[in-house]
């Protein structure tokens, strides 16, 4: 019987053969002369002091697949679900995309508002999106997404959800997952996890084959510069996104960083600033909440507040006039007057309501 897998992949990925890299092919020797590497490295550090010069190779590719990092980020997610690092989630998105969607013929599924990689991987790739937005609490019209997904060979669901900031119910997914098993695959993007971790799937992908999880060290972990990502999926669906993974996906500098993050150590560390930046997010939005001409201020499950403004007010220029940069969500249909907060460091938090404060008082002067 063909499974789902088989049964989306285009027929020109599964006719690929990963491609055969130096690194991958390997050997093992004592004098490597295969890759068409300098055999040492050049130093162009010119100002650095000799004697503290920094001794590591960068003449040499890293490894083709960074299998310690995988094993180090299964061992902390505590799966054994086949996992694969890549250069952010969003290189995994486009992965998975160009893995089981033929261009100008398939068609993805998403929710807005959801995070606007989706669709533009799609685009790129000339592949419809389906949209079945959020219903007005922020929540999946879940019916009409297993009735739309017929259609659709990838649903992605954002969960926490950027840029609304609420994780979706696990029944919800479920039954998500359970309506779509022989349709569809199904992508939860948890790049906001770590903030709501007890929301997590990544424990349902052994009974659900269609299930596939994108991570991230972008958020909680602090590593948006090192750029690391990963996919947690079945060994079906890995198999096929394989194929596609560039030889030589990571550099050993960054796979050096990230093993320090995974270690029992760095996990401590993330879980404690973690924990930190959720109470300031709390009392944040409380403070938030007391300012007349903010409406409502969103609950949260990720590392920032969505707050919605009177039409008279335009939070993001009065926050921009005073240097503080922050997120306009006016453009999305459901998000009008809405204005998304990073939450960064207490005294950050302070120079906002500071900000607002100071605008609060100079429109009742001039009321």
């Amino acid at each position: 019987m063909t499974s789902l897998m088989e049964r989306l992949v285009p027929k020109a990925v599964k006719k690929l053969i990963p491609y055969q890299s130096a690194r991958r092919i390997g050997g093992n020797g004592r004098i490597w002369l295969n890759a068409n590497e300098l055999e040492a490295s050049l130093s162009f550090d010119f100002n650095e002091n000799p004697k503290s010069l920094d001794k590591r190779s960068y003449n040499r590719y890293p490894d083709f697949l960074p299998h310690e990092i995988a094993k180090a980020y299964q061992n902390y997610c505590r799966t054994n679900a086949a996992t694969v690092a890549v250069r952010g989630a969003d290189e995994a998105i486009d992965l998975l995309i160009r893995a089981f969607c033929q261009p100008g013929k398939d068609k993805i599924l998403i929710s807005s508002p959801t995070y606007a990689m989706y669709e533009f991987c799609a685009d790129a790739l000339a592949i419809e999106t389906v949209d079945v937005p959020l219903k007005s609490d922020f929540n999946l019209n879940v019916s009409e997404i297993i009735s739309q997904a017929k259609n659709a060979n990838i649903v992605f669901l954002c969960s926490p959800n950027n840029p609304t900031g609420n994780a979706i119910p696990k029944i919800d997914l479920i039954e998500v997952l359970e309506g779509t098993k022989n349709s569809a695959l199904v992508v939860v993007d948890e790049a906001y996890i770590e903030f709501e971790l007890s929301s997590s799937v990544v424990d349902l992908i052994a009974d659900y084959p269609n299930l596939v999880v994108v991570r991230t060290l972008s958020k909680a972990f602090g590593l948006a510069a090192v750029r690391c990502g990963f996919i947690l999926s079945s060994e079906e669906v890995m198999s096929y996104v394989a194929k596609l993974i560039p030889p030589y996906p990571m550099p050993d500098c960054s796979a050096e960083i990230v093993l320090k993050a995974l270690s029992e150590e760095g996990l401590k560390l993330m879980k404690a600033k973690t924990a930190e930046l959720i109470n300031t997010r709390n009392e944040f939005a409380q403070t938030l909440s007391e300012f007349d001409f903010i409406e409502e201020v969103y609950p949260s499950s990720t590392n920032f507040v969505l707050l919605r403004v009177n039409e008279n007010h335009d939070l993001f220029s009065v926050l921009l006039s005073d240097g503080i940069v922050t997120r306009n969500q006016h453009h999305e249909p459901a998000l009008r007057h809405c204005v998304r907060i990073s939450i960064g460091s207490e005294q950050s938090m302070k120079e906002v309501i500071s900000s607002l404060t100071h605008y609060e008082q100079a429109t009742l002067q001039t009321a």
